[in-house]
């Protein structure tokens, strides 16, 4: 009979020959024992596993699910690129035209407002992880046209002939007199667009009169004070700078200097309108701002046709910045050596004792407005509008006096955003005053060369 210690021995020796022939006891924890019949080779010692190193696969690099879209904007827009992308641990770096944009690490990214220097860029967003980095697809930017910048370029921009514009001093019965009436046309044309290219600065035409028998006429140039100093704007043959704000159109006009803004404005409200049939069928917003050209009979023959194609835009303006126009105060002069009101004197000597505006009707003092310096120069501002029995347009306008080398000067303001009017038309011929008698208008109009040339040919003069 075994005895229960030689028992137990034995039971010992086969759990260590077990245990050896499993290799050692050093496995995962939790992990079952598995091994060999075989035991190990003599003086071959096991390698054990590292405890607690966990066992896994390599990193994945990302994969695309969608790529970033083209976009197409207004000038002064912004646009917004998206992407979505799969895996772990992802970082993203958006590239303008393969350069990194610094701050652009998120899953989507959104331009500064776009200017004609972005059209065309390409956007491209980089996302990577440990398991390595893929590029997406470009993005192009393009920019677009407004239905504003759409109408301004259908006449405006070559090869078309141009956008016209007509010029006219008529009396509204009787005869015209050359010389002291005159009807002429100029026209302006833009070689590149705007939207692509930046600002476009052209030339108007030399004006051509639309009747043999009234001589051409130059009217006295716009002088406004800006600067520090008095410049001119041309009547006609001047230099504009067209560009774009986002669905606007901007104008800048220069000065004689061809180089100076003297003032901007901002076209809108653009509406392209045909002329079909005779010009007495033309419609009224076109017939009341030609007033003049219409109402008297003996200008035009108003059962000519409208040749095919004719047709006008339609758009209103606002001042951008303020504007100070320049008046002569005694006598007439032309260009920028304006008469002034008091020599040797200060604005505030002469607005303390109080000036008289003939064409105002208004005596203004010192406490009826403001004193500002405006490019250096001193310049005191109406609190109270224009009357507009002074002024003859819808264009709200502000009294100015302004002390320039010693003297004292006048002129108007015309602030910021304000509405330009466009001339006016006789609605109600009994009126008591001028003012009564005539509608003041608040929208422009320029023709198309086959507009311009129907108006030419039916000139009776």
């Amino acid at each position: 009979m075994v005895s229960t210690r030689h028992q137990n021995a034995a039971i010992l020796a086969a759990v260590a020959i077990l245990v050896a022939a499993c290799g050692g006891g050093g496995g995962e924890a939790g992990a079952p024992l598995t091994g060999t019949n075989n035991p190990p080779t003599a003086g071959t010692p096991s390698t054990p596993s590292t405890p607690g190193t966990p066992t896994g696969g390599t990193a994945t690099a990302p994969t695309f699910q969608t790529q970033p879209a083209n976009a197409s904007v207004l000038t002064d827009a912004t646009a917004s690129f998206t992407v979505t992308a799969s895996g772990s641990d992802l970082v993203y770096q958006w590239k303008r035209n393969g350069a990194d944009i610094a701050g652009a690490t998120s899953t989507s990214y959104t331009t500064p407002p776009a200017t004609y220097a972005n059209h065309g860029d390409r956007y491209t967003v980089v996302v990577s992880n440990k398991g390595g980095s893929v590029t997406s697809n470009a993005a192009q930017l393009t920019l677009k046209l407004s239905a504003n910048q759409q109408a301004f370029e259908s006449t405006i921009l070559s090869p078309q002939p141009g956008n016209f514009n007509l010029l006219w001093s008529l009396r509204l019965s009787g005869p015209q007199v050359s010389g002291s009436n005159f009807l002429m046309s100029d026209f302006g044309q833009l070689a590149l667009s705007p939207l692509t290219n930046g600002p476009q600065t052209y030339r108007q035409s030399d004006p051509t009169s639309l009747s043999p028998k009234l001589a051409l006429f130059s009217p006295t140039g716009t002088r406004v004070l800006k600067d520090g100093a008095v410049r001119v704007v041309p009547s006609t043959g001047g230099a504009q700078r067209a560009s774009y704000v986002g669905s606007d159109v901007r104008m800048d006009i220069l000065a004689n200097d061809n180089t100076t803004v003297a003032y901007s404005t901002i076209r809108s409200e653009y509406q392209a309108v045909a002329l079909t049939g005779t010009l007495g069928s033309a419609p009224d917003e076109f017939k009341h701002f030609y007033n003049a050209v219409f109402a008297n009979s003996g200008v035009l023959d108003s059962t000519a046709m409208f040749a095919a194609g004719a047709g006008y835009l339609k758009y209103t303006q606002k001042t951008a910045g303020d504007r100070y126009d320049v008046f002569d105060c005694r006598g007439i002069t032309a260009g920028p050596a304006v008469s002034s009101c008091v020599d040797g004197s200060t604005l505030t000597d002469v607005l303390s004792a109080g000036f008289t505006s003939n064409s105002d009707g208004r005596t203004y003092h010192l406490a009826d407005g403001e004193i500002r310096t405006v490019g250096g120069v001193p310049i005191w501002v109406a609190s109270s509008p224009r009357p507009q029995s002074s002024t003859l347009s819808a264009t709200v306008q502000y009294r100015i006096y302004f002390e320039l080398g010693g003297n004292v000067y006048t002129g108007s303001m015309i602030k910021d955003g304000t509405l330009l009017g466009a001339g006016s038309w006789v609605s109600n011929p009994a009126g008591a005053t001028l003012v009564d008698q005539l509608t003041f208008l608040t929208y422009q109009v320029r023709l198309n060369q086959a507009a311009r040339d129907s108006l030419k040919a039916a000139v009776k003069i």
